[in-house]
């Protein structure tokens, strides 16, 4: 399945992208997700958004469905999601 993931705020800045596609299979999880946007841009996310050494965000980096607040890290992941990352600091 496909998912678009939506880069907002000061991530867009950091990541140097609006948004990026990833691919996974049916039943992935959006802890996976996180993991693999924080694995492809590992190098470029300062160390108070991602913990390179424990592979995790920081909290404050949340995941939303367009007019949700934010997903719970076990909550699935359906084809065709939009999903945006932003951080509650500053506004998201």
């Amino acid at each position: 399945m496909q998912v678009k993931v939506h880069f907002v705020g000061i991530l867009k800045h950091h990541t140097k992208d609006a948004e990026k596609t990833y691919e996974f299979p049916e039943g992935a999880m959006i802890d996976q997700l996180l993991l693999a946007v924080g694995r492809d841009y590992s190098a470029r996310l300062p160390e108070q958004m991602w913990d390179a050494e424990g592979e995790r965000f920081h909290p404050t980096i949340r995941a939303a469905r367009k007019g949700s607040s934010g997903l719970d890290n076990e909550e699935r992941l359906k084809d065709g999601d939009d999903i945006y990352i932003f951080t509650r600091m500053a506004g998201g």
